[in-house]
């Protein structure tokens, strides 16, 4: 060993072998062209046009280096170029999957856009596989909030485009679940009807033949249109509502109390392409048997719809009970409904709620984080792109000191580094040689 240290003398011994091939590997691998690294520091400096200008001039001369596409999207980016930083991201993404640079700009450069679904996606993908925590932190409640937004933009687009809106296009396997109306029910267990709507949808989500629209998107046309949660849908409105959510088949219905103890729903469903509502078989009985009942109702919406379930679909949609208390499912559907209003903070306790009646609701797990998520104040895109910034600085100042540090081992001295602290400039030096950023 150059440090004179042999097999036998660990842990330091190898930790410091460790520490050698990996400088080495750094020293030969080095990072790309001298173009590319004078344009990688003008970046570094915040001089973004001289960046793009080197770094398109490196391009010229190594048009397939993934690094040299990133870099320039990331300086086309800072330059307010969305459309031409996308066009180079997407070029370092081919050579660069896991890159979380890539990524993270992806995300900033569609959002910035208002394509909301891809920066959805760029951004969990950075969850996923980033390296700063911090940048994570801020990118989960963002993530939550282009969803909402990502919905209302939809929903704004179907009614601008109603006019435009072929229904003999929309899928026959298409299905629309409306809220159903609460009639006579104590304002205690009104929320039900909310939490009825949820569970259908999902049940139904789960007949693979069937494409039905999420619950966020029937709660966006519902406020486009002026409608309440407790409006009635019957055949004047059923039909124009369908084809706003691009569902061939509506169900809606209503949801009746008779005291507290007794319940009615009435269903019906609606042929958007037809235009007609049609009533199918009441379902009623004791409050305390609603979830069990609500499975009965699936399976009368699905005979109606012509569909026969494999024994796999029907197994799994009978074994789909998210818990087996009404007071649990009465707080869950509360929670839904402050959602609805957006409420975040008051959905969450609703949630915590259920889970303190039911710690095995995960339905209602998922909407507590989702709800803890959307509470928190959101920050426009600016604090992301200043807290990635941030980051950047603080890993450029901890690869200095590392430097430093590395370049003051020598054979006498070497003794005198805690273990620790040479076991994490391994880490560091690992994450340097198979991570750029």
């Amino acid at each position: 060993s150059p440090f004179g240290f042999h097999d036998g003398d660990a842990p330091m011994g190898k930790a410091i072998k460790t520490l050698s091939i990996l400088i080495l590997v750094l020293s030969v691998v080095g990072f790309g062209s001298s173009r590319s690294k004078q344009g990688r520091r003008h970046l570094e400096r915040g001089e973004y046009t001289q960046a793009l200008e080197v770094l398109t001039d490196a391009l010229n001369e190594d048009s397939d280096n993934p690094k040299i596409h990133r870099d320039l999207g990331i300086a086309y980016y800072k330059t307010g170029q969305y459309e031409q930083a996308l066009l180079e991201l997407n070029k370092a993404k081919e050579g660069l999957e896991k890159d979380g640079s890539v990524m993270f700009h992806l995300g900033l450069s569609y959002e910035r856009l208002g394509q909301y679904d891809k920066a959805i996606e760029e951004y969990s993908n950075y969850v996923k596989l980033g390296r700063f925590s911090s940048i994570k932190k801020k990118i989960q409640p963002r993530i939550q909030w282009l969803i909402l937004q990502q919905a209302e933009q939809w929903a704004k687009e179907r009614m601008e485009m109603e006019a435009q809106l072929d229904v003999a296009s929309i899928p026959d396997n298409t299905v629309g679940v409306t809220y159903f109306k609460p009639f006579s029910i104590s304002p205690e267990l009104e929320p039900l009807h909310v939490g009825l709507t949820d569970l259908l949808i999902i049940d139904l989500a789960m007949v693979e033949s069937l494409q039905v629209v999420e619950r966020i998107r029937l709660r966006d046309i519902y406020n486009e249109l002026g409608l309440a949660a407790t409006d009635v849908i019957d055949q004047n409105n059923a039909p124009r509502l369908g084809k706003l959510l691009g569902a061939n088949s509506i169900v809606t219905g209503t949801f009746t109390g008779f005291g507290d103890k007794q319940w009615r729903i009435d269903p019906a469903l609606g042929s958007t392409k037809v235009g007609q509502l049609q009533a199918l078989e009441a379902h009623e009985g004791k409050l305390s048997s609603f979830l069990q009942t609500e499975k009965e109702l699936v399976l009368e919406i699905l005979k109606n719809l012509g569909i026969e379930l494999t024994q796999e679909e029907q197994g799994k949609l009978l074994l789909n009970v998210p818990t087996e208390s009404l007071g649990a499912f009465l707080a869950y559907s509360r929670g839904l409904a402050c959602m609805d209003a957006g409420n975040y903070e008051e959905a969450a306790r609703e949630f915590e709620n259920a889970i303190s009646i039911d710690p095995g609701f995960d339905q209602a797990k998922d909407h507590l984080i989702t709800s803890n998520l959307l509470s928190q104040p959101m920050e426009g895109i600016g604090s992301l792109e200043s807290a990635w910034d941030s980051a950047l600085a603080a890993e450029k100042g901890k690869n200095l000191l590392l430097q430093t540090t590395l370049n003051n081992i020598a054979p006498g001295d070497v003794n005198r580094i805690p273990v620790s602290d040479v076991q994490t400039s391994t880490q560091e030096i690992k994450l340097k040689v198979l991570i750029q950023w």
